[in-house]
């Protein structure tokens, strides 16, 4: 940890920050350490986290990828017209002409052993792991991180049976198998069989899969015949298998029956892979990356959506019923009208253009009297529809087992009539309102209707739902799609290689090759000079520091990817592992559901209760249950799913939460898909319900657009990239500040500024590019802030504040709103802060275009987050500086956006506590863990002004930070800070050490563990202390007693596991938290179990606890008392930490607890039970 420091500019003195103090003495604890030491043999009972790291390499989505280079015919989407019906099935609009197979160099023929592929050795390398598997321990992950390295492959494959070289499968006989919802496959072998081949089907050649069940540990085959022979699977790919093994193990896929589904883990929309039959390119690139234009016609097509939906709803609509309609939905989408800069009234005339024709469907097709007569192609003719029942509208749909997900625009239940006899189906209906109805749009059409029936077929447990209906708007024609099997290998095949598209594309950066247009070549792709004019102004630094940065984003958002595995698999929790089964919840019965109607849009309120899980056995009589998952907190996105196995039942955002209950606003009704509405709340309750946190894929398409518009060609852009990437030096006014400037002269008003604060803001006034403002712990950077954007005000600039996390913003807000300045917040109306709603813009302040362009125009301050900054509302607006808090923990990608909607720009953090959240260690290796203030603070200090004076920490606590990682520079505000004490009320005998631990005149306690001893407790992945997690909740119990109040404790603990358990043995209000979540908080007194602590005193130095910005991170969240509860031994193979407990030490803060210690302890306690 050699810590690069900063200058700062205080008062014309020139202060290096290149060294801290601390270095040379941790290079001499490092260098102490390092002496003596030797290679020697690995032993079953020695953790090796790098044979862990290559486990988990090879069981990862980039480990296990293999994307092809070859080459591929692009046009596959054929010629037929009319769409589905009346194709027969040798001519499906959607086959897929043969592609290359993978090379050989990949795939094992029909040799022996010598012979096989990669796939070969990297299950050879999986069963070796295996066997070690015991002396593996991984280090547990902090909040939102910990799943970050899980392997793809979650069952025990120690018993895996011999390989198998050739096409001869011999494996126990078995039941036949129907897949579970989401049972992959990890491809081991791949090879090709020829006639004359012992083979178990009649047709050749076949391609020969060889799977392993990442879940039971048990190899399969699967025989790939006909179209499937050509599909591009290779070692190391996942598959699912839609159809039943044999006795012997085997599924044979051909034209007639089973489907197999490449990387089913990625879910792609119907409509992309119905598109990707015109441009598979353009459909990559719209999965990688977000939209910022904003269409007029695609608007009023998301209106009459709205409008048509609202009808459905409707017993009997009227036209005056949808005029009504078209009203609020043009109200409740006005930003976005006024993004495109579209007129009301025109919209509203198109509106009710429309509504004729929408109520001559409702005619048609709502009443079961008057059922229409529908065309379903030559194969089934005419079938009379009607509509018995609108199940869902706007229906989210997530269907792993295919590799699909989409929101279907209405799921019905019809009664279909043909040859004199009728039947109820449910089926998807699709509204289209564009002017494309034939042709290769109509082909796009039909195939999203064939795949929103696979979405159904797994959300509504049915297999009878093979018909949808697609209803053009444009022309008032009623279409009927009955999937046919040849179309469904066609658009599965479609999908399962747009899938290792998106794969490759995130792998290595390739993409499918561009549509030739007339008069171009292979060269130049039809752009001519067209590609140089849009790139001729890109350097080679310019296009290294893209790619870079591309890389990462990919690397991080696969591994966002990885743990999203977890929802799709509800059935695979192995009941053995505590902490990382999931938690389920009961739906409250006691308290119905509520609608909140705040917002633009009614939000439907329900609460689950934590389901108390039979975890207790004869051997762990005082197992306790975990409390609700610490990785989730408010304002998050989740999904809830059952424990049958129903996935993304619903989606939504956290409202409330605690250990007991977790509060979810959902945008509609819960319901089970296709129960009976009579028995609907019955069956709600019946269910255990599953809420897992949405890990959203579009953070990474918004980072993606923000890199590319710093390239764009305009002056904005072009001036934000010499800054960035070029590291072009900031400017600052030279002439100083004017005597008449009005900011000035309202700094010097202020008689509470300090010293430092006083240079901050004079920084921010100067800069013309940008300045850096350093707040270190409690140095008042908020405060500092809230003038900065008075004084700007003062100059009458307009100004962007924006941030990461919804807090940071409203905590600056709130500052903003008791000064009186006027603000806009925009962002999700659950996410923002109850005091700060009313400054958001709802539909009482914007009737209108012209109202809120008039609001727009008038606002001088907006706050949003950087994730947020695409907002319609700020489609037009620009800001003459823009304000980034916390920016030492948003990553490059991120803090790029907000800054283009700005002249210059301030960033507010320190780089010396958390940096930016990272799942991905490869993307953290390469450098996604720099922040853009970093990046600039090392590279021109000069920019920096940094805030010195704290008024948290008492001046022990102080000591700590100041001495290890700040270098003396921080100081205490004021005599009474320095010498602040915790106040204790009672005089209550107590434990002589506990007495020493709770004496406030010892402003630090370090509490040793070592003589207890307390050792560490590791289950499976995790890791935890019971015992110290006695004397954590002990200590506390004993504050609380004494006069200490429940919101003046923080208990602070690297894991989740440790925090789960101390949460279960203190008062409900103490705040008991991991790490990263205390960064920016603070409490009168802190406790920190630090957990680690084994017989051979070794801590892994990369481990949560080797990361020094999290130790800072600790010992800056107290005011008046820290203590420390850990073993000193084990910590001490930390050189920060060595330090630490060497400076306690030295200052008679360091107790050593002892059995008899926490014995007398444990009797005490149950005297004083058996008192009460």
């Amino acid at each position: 940890m050699l810590i690069k420091q900063s200058q700062d500019d205080g008062g014309g003195e020139v202060v290096t920050w290149k060294i801290s103090p601390v270095n040379d003495r941790l290079r001499m604890v490092t260098s102490k350490q390092m002496t003596g030491m030797a290679l020697h043999p690995c032993s079953n009972n020695e953790k090796h986290s790098s044979i862990e790291s290559t486990k988990k390499w090879h069981s990862s989505l980039l480990g296990m990828s293999r994307c092809t280079a070859s080459a591929r015919n692009l046009d596959m989407c054929g010629t037929a017209p009319g769409g589905c019906e009346g194709v027969e099935d040798t001519q499906s609009p959607f086959r897929t002409p043969p592609s290359l197979s993978y090379r050989c160099s990949e795939v094992a023929s029909d040799g022996g052993p010598e012979q096989l592929g990669v796939g070969q050795h990297k299950k050879t390398l999986l069963d070796l792991l295996d066997q070690v598997e015991d002396a593996i321990m991984e280090e547990e992950l902090p909040a939102d991180v910990e799943n970050k390295g899980q392997q793809l492959i979650n069952g025990d494959t120690s018993n895996i049976s011999s390989p198998i070289a050739n096409s001869d499968i011999n494996l126990p006989s078995q039941k036949p198998l129907d897949a579970p919802p989401f049972d992959s496959f990890l491809v081991l072998e791949v090879s090709e069989k020829r006639k004359g081949d012992n083979l178990p089907c009649d047709r050749y050649p076949v391609k020969v899969l060889r799977l392993l069940n990442e879940h039971r540990g048990k190899e399969y085959a699967v025989y790939l015949c006909d179209e499937w022979f050509h599909s591009l699977i290779g070692p190391g790919d996942t598959v699912s298998v839609i159809g039943e093994f044999t006795d012997q193990g085997i599924c044979v896929v051909d034209r007639d029956k089973n489907l197999v589904v490449v990387h089913p883990e990625l879910l792609i929309s119907g409509t992309r892979v119905a598109s990707s039959f015109h441009c598979p390119r353009r459909s990559v690139l719209d999965d990688r990356l977000k939209s910022n234009e904003y269409s007029t016609s695609a608007l009023i097509g998301t209106l009459l959506h709205q409008v048509f939906q609202a009808g459905l709803l409707e017993d009997i609509p009227s036209r005056q019923f949808l005029e009504q309609q078209a009203k609020e939905v043009l109200l409740k989408n006005i930003e976005s009208l006024y993004a495109c800069g579209a007129s009301e009234s025109n919209t509203l005339k198109m509106l009710f253009e429309a509504i004729p024709k929408i109520l001559n469907w409702y005619k048609c097709f709502m009443k079961v009297s008057t059922c229409t007569s529908v065309d379903f192609g030559q194969t089934e003719g005419q079938k009379t529809i009607g509509v018995v029942e609108v199940m869902d509208i706007e229906e989210m749909a997530w269907a792993p087992r295919y590799g699909l997900k989409g929101i279907i625009d209405a799921s019905v239940r019809t009664r279909v009539s043909c040859n004199g006899s009728s039947y109820d189906r449910v089926m998807p209906l699709e509204f289209k309102t564009g002017k494309g109805t034939s042709g290769l749009t109509a082909v796009e059409h039909n195939a999203q209707v064939i795949l929103y029936t696979l979405l159904m077929t797994e959300r509504y447990l049915s297999k009878d739902i093979d018909l949808g209906l697609l209803y053009y708007l444009h022309t008032d024609q009623t279409l009927g799609i009955k999937v046919k099997r040849s179309n469904l290998i066609g658009l599965i095949m479609r999908r399962n290689e747009l899938a290792t598209e998106i794969l490759k594309a995130s792998v290595s950066q390739c993409f499918p090759p561009m549509i030739q247009v007339h008069g171009g070549n292979a060269t130049s792709s039809g752009l001519g000079d067209l590609f140089d004019n849009l790139v001729n102004h890109l350097t080679v630094a310019h296009h290294t520091f893209l790619k870079h940065w591309d890389r990462l984003i990919d690397l991080e958002a696969r591994a966002s990817q990885v743990k999203k595995k977890d929802i799709f698999q509800p059935h695979h929790s192995n009941p053995g592992r505590r902490n990382s089964a999931p938690c389920y919840f009961v739906l409250d019965i006691k308290n119905e559901h509520s609608i909140d109607s705040s917002g633009k849009s009614k939000r439907y309120i329900y609460t689950f209760l934590r389901q108390k899980m039979q975890s207790e056995t004869a051997d762990q009589p005082d197992a306790q249950v975990e409390s609700v998952d610490f990785s989730l907190k408010c304002g998050d996105s989740v999904v809830l799913s059952t424990q049958s196995g129903r996935i993304a039942v619903a989606n939504g955002y956290i409202r409330d939460l605690s250990r007991s209950h977790i509060t979810v606003s959902l945008p509609r009704r819960l319901r089970l898909p296709g129960s009976n509405s009579l028995l609907e709340q019955e069956d709600l309750q019946c269910e255990l319900w599953r809420i897992d946190k949405d890990e959203s894929i579009s953070s990474f398409a918004t980072m993606r657009l923000n890199l590319i518009q710093l390239f764009a060609q305009n002056p904005q852009n072009s001036h934000l990239r010499k800054l960035i990437v070029d590291l072009e030096a900031p400017r600052f006014d030279s002439g100083g500040l004017l005597s008449q400037d009005p900011a000035l002269s309202y700094i010097r008003s202020l008689p509470n500024l300090n010293n430092d604060q006083q240079r901050s803001l004079h920084k921010i006034l100067a800069a013309k590019d940008y300045a850096l403002i350093l707040g270190m712990p409690g140095t008042g950077k908020t405060y500092t802030m809230v003038h900065a954007v008075k004084s700007l005000l003062m100059r009458g600039e307009s100004i962007l504040l924006t941030s990461y996390t919804n807090s940071a913003i409203d905590n600056l807000l709130m500052k903003l709103k008791t000064e009186g300045v006027d603000f806009l917040r925009i962002g999700r109306h659950e996410a923002v802060h109850p005091d700060i709603k009313g400054h958001c813009l709802s539909t009482t302040d914007a009737q209108s275009v012209d109202a809120i362009k008039a609001r727009m125009e008038q606002v001088q301050v907006v706050g949003v987050t950087c994730l947020g900054i695409y907002h319609p509302l700020l489609a037009h607006k620009k800001f003459d500086t823009c304000i980034m808090d916390e920016a030492g923990q948003i990553t490059l990608p991120v803090s790029l956006g907000p800054l283009m909607l700005a002249t210059k720009f301030v960033l507010v953090g320190d780089h010396y506590q958390l940096p930016p959240l990272v799942q991905s260690s490869e993307a953290r290796e390469n450098g996604m863990g720099v922040s853009l203030f970093w990046r600039l603070s090392e590279a021109h200090p000069q920019a920096i002004s940094a805030l010195r004076c704290q008024y948290r920490m008492s001046s022990g606590i102080m000591e700590l930070s100041n001495s290890l990682i700040y270098g003396d520079r921080l100081s205490c505000g004021s005599l009474e800070i320095a010498n602040s004490k915790l106040k204790l009320s009672g005089r209550e005998p107590v434990h002589l050490k506990l007495k020493e631990i709770l004496n406030p005149d010892r402003a630090v306690v370090f509490a040793n563990t070592d003589e207890v001893p307390a050792l560490e407790a590791k289950e499976h992945r995790t890791v935890n202390n019971p015992t110290e997690a006695f004397i954590v909740s002990w200590i506390t119990n004993e504050l609380l007693k004494r006069g200490v109040a429940q919101d003046g404790i923080g208990i602070i603990t690297p894991y989740n596991a440790q925090a789960n358990i101390i949460q279960q043995h203190v008062d409900a209000l103490v705040e008991v938290h991991t790490i990263d979540k205390y960064q920016g908080r603070d409490k009168e007194c802190i406790i920190v179990s630090f957990v680690r602590s084994s017989g051979n005193s070794r801590a892994s130095g990369s481990s949560l606890l080797g990361d020094w910005h999290r130790i800072n991170v600790v010992l800056t969240r107290a005011k008046k008392k820290l203590i420390m509860v850990g073993s000193a031994a084990t910590l001490s193979t930390i050189p920060l930490l060595r330090l630490t407990v060497e400076m306690v030490a030295a200052r008679g803060g360091q107790l050593d607890l002892t059995n008899k210690d926490v014995q007398s302890i444990r009797e005490l306690k149950s005297s004083r039970l058996n008192v009460q």
